[in-house]
């Protein structure tokens, strides 16, 4: 018989092959136990080849394929023993490693006489390094090699390790990040099968506590069609499992303030010489958490289980501005926020019945619910910690839920594999106040002699939640050199979201301001007013919310089919060919369905190819469409019935309440002095979803090498292409309907008309808006080109990853969400809302870091002594400069708000200056350092921790106020302009204790 290709790498180290499996880079999709038995004396009848996971004894055995194939499929992750046997007899053994989302090559060159021969000659066996049978891109990494490394404790700190990953900005929170230049609100995270990303929104995921994981997979793309509602990276991570032994841990945390650098930052206006915009002298913040987790048989091979508690108390206080507005205004609360006991406590289980060899059902659940009170001061910023007033208010702060799924794996057949789940998440967003009497007050008028300053914290409440139900089946079929999989999802996503404004007469919310002489402010058809005095004057806008309703209930109703071919054409050539068509469906308030798309058929393609035929290098492409859903905040915002109005005012004085005194309309009439943002009606999808519009979707392709340089050493280059196919974004402008409309930027407009504001179409023709004549909207455009190159090095006691990406991101929209605002109203930002808000718009984007050098790894100085350092240099992000003016008043072009990128000078011209055209931020350096010292006590293994990140408490601004022109008014200079918005995280440090026996 032909000898196997794979001989060559059976002289690998397996030590360094088991480390590399589970750290390193990774372009595998399955949990798979695979490889090819080459025979050369005997014949291969009646050879099987079983698998036993040596903790839980857990086992599947199938029969060897004529060709010498054979492969164990959709096995739990962990240790494992494969052996192959003849009868009784056992002719090879082997121990490997299987990890999340990467497929364990292991292959055999045996001897199999047909005799009763009792000695067997295995001639050779080994662990391939590299996986050649798939070509989808990512990082694998398991729970106790993040232990050796400085990462802080959450999912998107291991994303971050992954080449083409980089964070978010600290506007969308400090856990959120960008995949391949997408928005960080175009992600999506599993736990256990279950997709726990925030469906609000898109930012963020649910979190465990470190010890409960077991192993994490990033996927920085082409992903398999398994994979949906997501144009940026994937998370895929997994919890411990019990298993035969018992064990028993205590972990504790403790990160304190004093352990952290003196090293924060002041912001201050005109040029650093003005009044303070920020000031994080005064944060502090302490966390202590612990966990005690224990797992272990309940039915020695057959039934396990694992539970964990995760008490926590955290302390925290910080100087904010609660505005949307806060690149206009500094910051005006001091806030303590402080959640202990049972208020922030989290706890976790999984339940595995192996019901027999060849059917599998599991439990998994969660809760972490955290009800967090807020006291909320009264803060002056330019008088330091004297300028902290009295209690305005306190808020609870309700975040987390809770997580339940069941899930289940059936070998029908050694060919046949079905896998089904079925979950559901809870979560909570709701922030309950104790003062509601009084309005929200912001002031930005420039030096004012007496600031104005509410009587409360201001914003709103209301009932907020969200529910997402989840099934999903799986059923897998392995024909001849076929696997072929197909697939069924299906999410409900519920949210019940009222927004009630505090204050007296249904809410009020007042902004002071300062108008320039000649400046103007912009109204829904025009100029709404300037002011023509010689000297600057201030103005309060008086922004209202009211509708009988203040929200409700909104559903997003989510399906998606899936097939998949991988095809191993040839021991060194292995295709995948797969197709996903998504259904997403949209309804309001009133139960009317807002929006519905099918998506086309998105392929999924891909190759992985071994030139040498080897083993020991591949050459792996894949070709890919990718859907995103609309948010279900993106329903909240159409489909609320909120009336919007901002009415703006002159005013004589300002009361101990922060409310303005002899109010009168700047144009005689509230009617003429305002703005009316939206009314409140309930559109149908005919009058809110352009007739001819598409789903968002981005197309990406990848082309890699990848190959082992020695037994140490293996190297991944990368090229990735990636660019929006179709951008789906709100329209405003004159032609919309009262409520904004859907569309996708760059065709024409077809929607029926809504004349009477009902929500209900007129007619029963639409009317079709020409782009070119009428909406005059660019197409929206967003690329991202990128060259990763990767390096591993790997032995017994010491292990690096070095990493380098070339990247360019550049468009007309960041996608999803808009780092330049901080808005987070996925898919509606104020992109596309006008016409002259995208005049100006293309050049290089938010997340575009154009150099980005990683460098972590962990090294043995003694047996129980490690040292770990994590390390990222990169370049900054692009600046631009924005204004509030305008060469044109034409309301069909400029509309009542938004960003351009025109400002008028002190001379009265107006200059232009497109994105990106301010420079970058600068460059960012960042290196963290740990140190562990294992030993045991009395019988109890224990480990010691430090991690200190941030050594050299780099400082360097991560952000600026890029706004020149304040509150979107033409002519006046808003005086933070080129004001740091946000720094690096100056130096802290974490002590890390842990027993376990």
């Amino acid at each position: 018989m032909k000898k196997s290709s794979y001989t060559k790498i059976f002289t690998r180290s397996l030590t360094a092959i088991a480390i590399s499996s589970v750290i390193g880079m990774s372009t595998a999709s399955a949990e798979d136990i695979r490889g090819v038995i080459s025979i050369t004396k005997g014949v291969a009848e009646g050879i099987t080849v079983k698998a036993v996971n040596v903790d839980t004894g857990t086992s599947r055995t199938i029969e060897l394929d004529a060709d010498g194939s054979y492969r164990l499929a959709k096995l739990p992750t962990g240790n494992y023993e494969v052996t192959v046997s003849k009868g009784n007899q056992v002719l090879a053994l082997e121990k490997v490693r299987l990890s999340l989302g990467a497929n364990t090559i292991t292959n055999f060159e045996i001897e199999a006489p047909n005799d009763d021969t009792e000695v067997i000659e295995v001639v050779a066996s080994s662990v391939a390094t590299l996986d050649l049978t798939s070509s989808d891109s990512g990082l694998v990494i398991g729970e106790a090699e993040i232990d050796r490394l400085p990462v802080s404790r959450t999912l998107t700190s291991v994303a971050l390790l992954a080449p083409g990953v980089i964070g978010g900005d600290q506007a969308f929170g400090a856990n959120t990040a960008s995949f391949g230049g997408s928005s960080v609100a175009e992600n999506i995270c599993y736990i256990n099968g279950m997709e726990v990303t925030n469906t609000r929104n898109g930012l963020g995921c649910g979190e465990l506590p470190f010890e409960f994981y077991k192993e994490f997979q990033v996927k920085t793309g082409g992903y398999s069609a398994r994979y949906g509602r997501a144009t940026g990276g994937a998370i895929n991570a997994t919890a411990k499992k019990g298993t035969n032994e018992w064990e028993f841990a205590v972990t504790g945390t403790y990160t304190p303030d004093a352990w952290r650098s003196d090293n924060e930052q002041i912001a201050r206006a005109n040029g650093g010489t003005g009044t303070i915009y920020r000031d994080d002298t005064l944060n502090e913040q302490t966390n202590k958490e612990m966990t005690f987790s224990v797992g272990g048989p309940i039915i020695e091979d057959k039934l396990f289980f694992y539970a964990i508690i995760n008490p926590k108390d955290d302390t925290r206080t910080l100087t904010f501005q609660p505005s949307f507005w806060n690149h206009y205004l500094a910051n005006s609360q001091y806030i303590k926020r402080e959640a202990s006991g049972s208020d922030n406590l989290f706890w976790g289980a999984t339940v595995d019945w192996d019901i027999n060899d060849n059917h599998r059902l599991s439990y998994f659940g969660y809760s972490n619910r955290t009800d967090s009170l807020e006291t909320i001061y009264a803060y002056n910023a330019n008088l330091g910690k004297e300028g902290i007033g009295d209690v305005t208010g306190t808020q609870l702060r309700s975040r987390g839920g809770e997580t339940h799924s069941i899930s289940y794996t059936g070998y029908i057949t050694d060919d046949l594999i079905v896998t089904a789940m079925a979950g559901r998440i809870e979560t909570e967003y709701e922030t309950s106040a104790s003062n509601i009497e009084c309005s929200t007050v912001n002031d930005g008028r420039t030096n004012p002699a007496n600031p104005a300053v509410s009587c409360g914290p201001g914003g709103s409440f209301g009932e907020n939640n969200d529910t997402n139900t989840q099934y999903a089946l799986d059923l897998e079929y392995t024909i001849g050199n076929h696997t072929i999989t197909a697939g069924y999802e299906k999410q409900e996503r519920d949210t019940t979201r009222f927004t009630i404004p505090t204050g007296p007469g249904g809410g009020h919310s007042y902004t002071y301001y300062t108008v320039q002489p000649g400046a103007s402010i912009q109204g829904t058809d025009g100029v709404l007013f300037t002011n023509t005095s010689d000297q600057p004057q201030d103005y309060v806008q008086d922004r209202v919310f009211s509708n009988a309703e203040k929200g409700g209930g909104f559903t997003s109703d989510i399906k998606a089919y899936f097939i998949e071919d991988v095809w191993t054409v040839s021991d060194d050539l292995t295709l995948t060919l797969g197709l996903r068509v998504d259904d997403f469906t949209n309804t309001g308030v009133t139960g009317r369905v807002i929006s519905s798309f099918t998506t086309d058929v998105a392929p999924r393609l891909g190759f992985s190819w071994d030139p040498t035929g080897n083993g020991e290098s591949k050459l792996f492409g894949t070709f890919g469409q990718y859907y995103l859903p609309i948010a279900n905040n993106t329903i909240y915002r159409a489909a609320s019935g909120v009336d919007d109005r901002t009415t703006h005012y002159t005013f004589t004085g300002i009361d101990a309440n922060g409310e303005p005194i002899g109010a009168t309309p700047v144009n005689g009439t509230m009617e003429n002095s305002q703005v009316v943002n939206s009314i409140a009606t309930f559109p149908e999808e005919k009058t809110f979803v352009s007739n001819n519009a598409e789903p968002f979707s981005k197309i990406e392709y990848i082309l890699g090498y990848e190959t082992t340089l020695t037994d140490e050493y293996t190297m991944l280059v990368k090229g990735t292409y990636r660019y929006v196919d179709s951008a789906l974004d709100d329209y405003c402008g004159a032609y919309s309907n009262a409520h904004c409309l859907m569309i996708n930027p760059g065709k024409d407009a077809i929607f029926y008309v809504d004349a009477d504001d009902d929500g209900l179409a007129d007619t029963d023709t639409p009317v079709t808006y020409d782009n070119k004549t009428t909406v005059r909207l660019p197409k929206g455009e967003n690329k991202y080109y990128a060259l990763e190159t990767t390096l591993n090095y790997r032995v017994d006691d010491f292990a690096w990853t070095a990493s380098y990406t070339w990247s360019h991101s550049y468009g007309n929209f960041e996608g999803a969400v808009k780092s330049d605002n901080g808005q987070q109203d996925a898919g509606i930002t104020t992109d596309f809302d006008f016409p002259a808000l995208m005049d100006g718009s293309y050049g290089n984007l938010p997340n575009d870091r154009r150099h980005v050098f990683k460098f972590f790894g962990s090294y043995n100085l003694t047996e129980n002594f490690v040292v770990g350092w994590n390390s990222t240099l990169a370049s900054g992000r692009p600046r631009s400069v924005v204004g509030g003016s305008y060469w044109s008043d034409d309301p069909d072009l400029y509309g009542s708000y938004g960003d351009t990128y025109y400002v008028t000078q002190d001379d009265g011209t107006i200059t232009y200056h497109p994105r990106g055209s301010n420079g970058t931020t600068p460059w960012t350096f960042k290196l963290d350092l740990s140190a562990s010292y294992s030993f045991e006590f009395k019988g109890v293994d224990m480990k010691a921790s430090l991690d200190i990140f941030n050594v050299l408490d780099s400082s360097q601004p991560t952000s600026y106020v890029d706004n020149y022109e304040a509150f979107w008014t033409a002519g006046s200079r808003n005086q933070f302009y080129n004001a740091p918005l946000a720094w690096q995280t100056p130096r802290y440090a974490t002590l890390n204790l842990e027993a376990r026996f």
